[in-house]
């Protein structure tokens, strides 16, 4: 992977890419007058994309206003679609229940900034990964219970924007979604059987989960609902970031996708019980809690992937994040072993 450009060089390339398309104007009002872009402050978010808070500075109306906006760039080449298949969900997300950033820019063009590249609403607060450094307890228990509302709302709303539901398939032309969860889990697994890990008992326990997979009623899922996703003003949640995985799909994937990262965060591990029974009861659909245990191995399988590959294959992802890495192996190795408990 070629290094990213300087911040500078990035700053001064956007805003004659702005003044040149004339997208300027889908950030500042046409009546305005530009004052500044300021230089990029990246910020520590996923693994794979680079993100920077963006400050734009413009006169309207006799007043100097500042516009915060988020610059996101690309680097990944494995997967090209990927900024147009984020942007466009976050577009056809603007009806959901909740509060979802606006996309404004998209560029494909690698030659402007070395990488493919979107500008989006910033959604105000903080990640909750850093807030949880500073909670009380009852800041814990006020957001535990406001995020298992939170999700509930998001799964309960019918979002037919998303696809059409239909017993073969929960999106046109896609694939079963029993078999789009069970294709994910074999890759996930056969990377890590490569890698030299025996993970039979796993594949086998896996597939006996195949039934429960065929469901008449699916949800509108964040896909990634993690505490580097989740932004927070205190305990108050104002959004969630970072939609590249959302979908139609099982409700009980956020659950158990969020069980698996609280896992991770000494701090958030202890309120783990009390997300599920609130989740749990709040949800109110049937037959749901086997598949959230099911859907949190699912993630410590996909992110063991994650891991071993970067520490394989990636020396420079391994080092910016080897730490959360290595919280996601011996994450893994945990719930390994109550699988096999369960099958023993």
């Amino acid at each position: 992977m070629k290094p990213l450009l300087p911040v500078k060089d990035i700053q001064s390339r956007l805003k004659s890419y702005l003044f040149d398309t004339g997208k300027i104007w889908t950030l500042i009002p046409q009546n305005a007058k530009l004052l500044s872009i300021e230089t990029p402050e990246q910020i520590q978010t996923g693994m794979s994309n680079k993100v920077y808070f963006l400050d734009i500075l413009f006169e309207a109306m006799d007043r100097e206003i500042r516009k915060s906006v988020v610059l996101r760039i690309y680097p990944e080449k494995h997967d090209p679609l990927k900024p147009q298949r984020e942007f466009r969900k976050l577009g056809r997300l603007q009806d959901a229940p909740i509060p979802v950033p606006k996309p404004y820019v998209l560029e494909v063009n690698p030659k402007i900034l070395g990488y493919p590249f979107s500008i989006i609403e910033r959604i105000p607060g903080e990640t909750l990964e850093k807030a949880i450094k500073r909670y009380s307890p009852n800041d814990f228990e006020r957001f535990i219970s406001s995020f298992a509302q939170y999700l509930v709302n998001l799964h309960n709303f019918r979002f037919k924007n998303f696809g059409v539901e239909t017993p073969k398939g929960i999106i046109k032309e896609e694939i079963p979604y029993d078999r789009f969860i069970l294709n994910d889990i074999t890759r996930s697994l056969n990377f890590l059987r490569k890698a030299g890990y025996y993970i039979e008992p796993l594949s086998k326990w896996f597939i006996s989960f195949k039934k429960q997979l065929k469901l008449e009623r699916f949800s509108l899922l964040h896909g990634d609902p993690q505490p580097r996703n989740i932004m927070v003003q205190g305990a108050k949640i104002t959004g969630l970031i970072d939609w590249e995985y959302s979908r139609l799909g099982d409700p009980a994937l956020d659950a158990g996708w969020t069980l698996f990262f609280f896992s991770l965060y000494p701090e958030l591990n202890n309120y783990r019980h009390q997300f599920y029974n609130d989740y749990i009861t709040k949800v109110k659909l049937p037959e749901i809690s086997n598949r959230i245990f099911f859907y949190e191995v699912y993630a410590a399988s996909r992110m063991m992937a994650f891991a071993v590959s970067a520490r394989d294959y990636s020396t420079e992802k391994f080092k910016e994040s080897g730490v959360f890495l290595s919280k996601i192996q011996e994450a893994f190795f945990k719930y390994e072993e109550r699988v096999r408990n369960i099958i023993g």
